[in-house]
């Protein structure tokens, strides 16, 4: 019976399983990688310029609106750069893992920008792949269990919910390294889940490279003419309920609920204890909220 595992997971699953050992030139390697991505703890973010970036360019459009103009965002938390910080770590033993399994690394951590007729973008790849002599591109990516689970399960799970992004920037990086590997292909997304430390190969569609190149450069004309009176949200608010009945309150959707501009974006927003709940860590984004919150009863 063929398998219907994704060569890269197979590479990766072989390697794994049984008693895995990283190779101490690899080890060695892997070192001096921690230590230069350990340092961009210390970097610190100027303001936004010019076009977005690659990693950027899929985020709602909304939020690259809101960057753009200046609208009065939410600060990071403290725990921002560890959680950056975190997930570069998380990148390099993913790049460790492959090497040991064989996997033939052409490229690594390197900046390329997009051309195109609307403007350049300019961005930095996690990894270029050799298998049997075709390159493809891939993004390296850290994810909560329920990500890993339901998002990164397949192409099509991702497409449905890519708040982030995530396939946007992909083949932004794809394209824009065409001009220095022109049979270059989409590749996906190497994930590692954060509480099982399981590894997932999510492969892209590359029938998608028409859609998605159009959707980039749309994107770029959108935000150039992007100014403080064309603003619109891109979302709305949702009805809140509990058993599949409503409470008559309205709450953020997901994406909003991320944002770091909705404060700016939504009059009155109110970040309370979730309507009914008796969980003392169950919060919402609240827009309009009329229900008693039953843990302030006696």
């Amino acid at each position: 019976m063929l398998s219907s595992k994704h060569p890269l997971q197979e590479k990766i699953d072989g390697f794994l399983s049984g008693n895995p050992e990283i190779p101490q030139e690899i080890l060695d390697e892997t070192a001096e990688q921690f230590a230069d991505k350990l340092k961009r703890f210390n970097e610190t973010r100027g303001p936004k310029t010019g076009l977005p970036s690659l990693s950027q360019i899929g985020k709602p459009f909304c939020q690259l609106h809101a960057e753009k103009i200046g609208m009065d965002k939410i600060p990071e938390l403290p725990s921002f750069r560890i959680r950056m910080t975190y997930g570069d770590m998380t990148e390099v033993l993913a790049v460790a893992i492959l090497k040991s399994a064989g996997i033939n690394i052409v490229s690594l951590n390197t900046k390329t920008k997009l051309t195109t007729s609307s403007g350049d973008l300019n961005g930095e790849y996690d990894v270029i792949i050799n298998m049997d002599g075709q390159l493809s591109m891939w993004d390296i990516k850290s994810a909560s269990k329920f990500a890993f689970d339901r998002k990164f399960s397949s192409y099509k799970k991702l497409k449905e919910d890519d708040s982030f992004g995530y396939i946007d920037q992909l083949w932004g990086y794809t394209l824009a390294e065409r001009a220095n590997y022109p049979d270059i292909k989409v590749g996906g997304w190497i994930v590692i889940n954060k509480e099982t430390g399981e590894m997932l190969v999510c492969p892209a569609d590359p029938e998608d490279e028409d859609e998605y190149y159009k959707k980039i450069k749309n994107t770029i004309e959108q935000y150039k003419e992007a100014n403080d009176f064309n603003f619109r949200k891109g979302f709305s608010d949702v009805e809140e309920t509990f058993y599949k009945k409503p409470t008559g309150n309205r709450k953020l959707g997901f994406t909003c609920s991320y944002c770091n501009f909705k404060y700016s974006c939504w009059e009155n927003l109110e970040y309370r204890p979730r309507a009914k709940s008796k969980s003392k860590d169950a919060y919402e984004y609240y827009t309009f909220y009329k229900e008693e919150d039953i843990r302030s009863v006696g």
